[in-house]
């Protein structure tokens, strides 16, 4: 079942169901193993629109939030905590000024 149906048939009950969706997260076995060297590392990051991977508090603190009162109202939603990951390749700067003509 999708987090929608979910908060759809628990809602009435109180019931909040939300999910958590983490990018690449530095520090973890998965992280080792696709950016295994540091050109690869670089790449990867160049893509994020952050431009750096997430930590262990970065999903702590987004789980912190889904579980407290400050997202009461909040059901049936997979928050992205992924530096962007999820837009797309971020690694053309479009913050750099254009050329001179």
């Amino acid at each position: 079942m999708t987090v929608r149906c979910l908060a759809m048939e628990w809602g009435p009950a109180g019931v909040r169901v939300n999910a958590l969706s983490p990018g690449p997260i530095c520090g973890t076995p998965g992280m080792a193993k696709l950016a295994a060297s540091p050109e690869r590392e670089q790449a990867m990051k160049a893509r994020l629109p952050l431009r750096r991977y997430g930590d262990l508090e970065d999903i702590t603190n987004a789980a912190l939030f889904l579980v407290s009162d400050l997202s009461r109202y909040v059901t049936g939603t997979v928050l992205d905590c992924d530096g962007g990951m999820r837009l797309g390749d971020a690694s053309a700067d479009a913050l750099s000024p254009l050329p001179a003509h």
